[in-house]
């Protein structure tokens, strides 16, 4: 559902820009059509600045998925143009598809390669057992009253 979703949100941006365009060049005295297209770029612009990073589990998850074999859909696609700001999560992501540049391929690869990416995954799991304890360690903000 969260990936149809995400679908329909990119083809109504795509229509939203494509549409006044094309409305222009067909009638060019409806300049305020032009408005339009603007608001798709915001519309993009906003999806690029709210995306959210992965949780370091779930990367290491994705990522096992894709080891194992057991992935449907668009998930190959998915993992391989990931947009992750975090620079740990980031460089770890980028050290698994140095590995083997198309993930689609990592359950055919030799037992050196999946070892790398093993590793990979234990090194995102301890990652994200660090920040758990550390967000449960940092004390919480006192209350308003």
């Amino acid at each position: 559902m969260k990936r149809a979703a995400r679908l329909g949100f990119r083809f109504g941006c795509l229509i939203s820009v494509v549409a006044p365009i094309v409305a222009i060049v067909l009638y060019p005295r409806a300049k305020w059509l032009f408005a339009f297209a603007l608001v798709g770029v915001a519309i993009f612009m906003l999806e690029h600045l709210t995306i959210k990073d992965p949780t370091p589990q779930a990367l290491a998850d994705e990522m096992h998925r894709l080891l194992t074999g057991t992935i449907g859909g668009w998930d190959v696609e998915e993992f391989e143009h990931k947009r992750i700001r975090d620079p740990q999560l980031h460089e770890l992501w980028r050290r698994s598809l140095d590995v083997r540049r198309a993930p689609e391929e990592w359950v055919r690869m030799d037992e050196d390669h999946k070892q790398q990416i093993r590793e990979i995954i234990r090194s995102l799991r301890e990652l994200g057992e660090v920040r758990a304890a550390m967000k449960q360690s940092s004390p919480s903000p006192p209350e308003a009253n």
